[in-house]
């Protein structure tokens, strides 16, 4: 496939010609620092919380490799991953067999099982033994047989970002539900995106060192279009427990905003669904409350977290965690740049390359140049891998 390259910079100064703020400007800052220092911070009495054991796994048909998470909890004032090596991790159905799995990373077990051990219907439990001798277990759980995904779609709605107070046009996403009455009434979302967009422009070639001697890439746009993926981490959920039918129509998603460049060219999403029991809904729904539903660090009085994982020795521990099992259905959707939505262009400070800004690096220093002009800037602009993405067209990109 041909791509046309198409490229925009701009070069700024800050104050240009000398301009000074204006008067009203100097008198809010100066109210607003008055009203800032008369503000004391306050630091909240909370006592030290005992180390907990925290076990998240899953056993989900349709997804190739199973992984079990196992981390002890950290103080508020350094929210660290701390991850339990070492264990013995392992995962056994109704009919005992038993499937071990491998520590691929610190804390992280995984394993590959053949999906047709994967059975609605079945029970599967989870076992799991520390290095210190402690065995937990988790209760059994079914695995629930789920539906296709009916639909993915979105709509332009405006939003107001709650940062700047913008408002802006974007995309809000929705699925659609439809399932039989002898499926369960409780159901997940997981989604994944994946977005394509490029650099300032090409590297049409490189300064090295002080020589100043131009190196030309092997391809001057091998830097510049990139894809990004990202496994979003908000919890979607839904119930039609107190619906007549087992159907939900316009089940809402993720927002994407206009005020960052991912509609800019092509986006993707991946949109998993899964059915679960009640019990797990419960939790992931206490888990959504306890990340989105909070304004503030009093605003809400804590629930005795849902777990069904027990120490199998001491029944008076704490376990923190969940253990659920599911069949996993898919969609994925596929929206082009639309022109009638104004998307904002990702800001890449750029500048005219001069020797009293430039002249002692740092390097390797990319160039771009446009009529004769030399642009620079920092390896983010030229190199779109620096915002966190690849090179590598994905296989399912259309």
């Amino acid at each position: 496939m041909n791509i046309q390259h198409t490229y925009k910079y701009t070069v700024t100064k800050l104050f240009p010609g000398g301009v000074r703020p204006k008067m009203h400007l100097w008198v809010v800052l100066i109210i607003a620092l008055a009203v800032n220092s008369c503000i004391e911070p306050y630091f909240a009495d909370i006592g030290d919380e005992p180390e907990l054991i925290s076990i998240e796994g899953s056993i989900i048909k349709g997804l190739s490799r199973q992984e079990i998470v196992i981390s002890r909890t950290t103080s508020l004032g350094n929210p660290v991953f701390e991850p339990v090596k070492g264990c013995l991790v392992s995962v056994m159905d109704e009919l005992n067999n038993e499937f071990v799995f491998d520590e691929t990373y610190n804390g992280i077990y995984t394993l590959e099982i053949d999906q047709s051990s994967l059975v609605e219907g079945r029970n599967y439990k989870m076992v799991v033994v520390t290095p210190g001798g402690a065995h937990y277990e988790s209760e059994y759980e079914i695995l629930e047989s789920s539906v296709p995904v009916d639909s993915v779609y979105y709509d332009i709605e405006p939003s107001l970002d709650p940062v700047n107070g913008i408002e802006a046009d974007g995309l809000q996403f929705y699925v659609d539900l439809l399932a039989p009455d002898t499926v369960s009434r409780y159901f997940r979302w997981k989604i994944t995106e994946t977005y394509e967009y490029t650099s300032a422009g090409p590297i049409h070639y490189y300064y090295m060192d002080l020589s100043f001697e131009p190196v030309v890439p092997d391809d001057i746009w091998g830097l510049y279009r990139c894809w990004k993926t990202d496994e979003l981490e908000d919890i979607f959920l839904t119930s039609t427990l107190n619906l007549a039918t087992n159907e939900k129509k316009q089940i809402p998603l993720n927002y994407v905003s206009t005020l960052n460049d991912r509609l800019k060219i092509r986006y993707s999403l991946l949109v998993h669904q899964y059915a679960l029991d009640e019990e797990a809904y419960n939790y992931f729904m206490q888990n959504k409350i306890a990340t989105e539903g909070s304004g503030g660090l009093y605003t809400r009085q804590p629930q005795q977290p849902i777990t069904n994982i027990y120490n199998v020795d001491d029944a008076s521990e704490r376990v923190l965690g969940y253990f659920w099992t599911s069949e996993m259905t898919s969609r994925r959707i596929f929206v082009s740049k639309l022109p009638e939505l104004d998307v904002k262009d990702y800001f890449y400070p750029l500048e005219i390359f001069n020797m009293e800004d430039h002249g002692a690096g740092p390097f390797p220093m990319a160039i771009m140049e446009e009529d004769g002009v030399r642009i620079t800037g920092s390896p983010i602009c030229f190199d779109c891998t620096r915002r966190g993405g690849t090179t590598e067209r994905p296989d399912f990109w259309e």
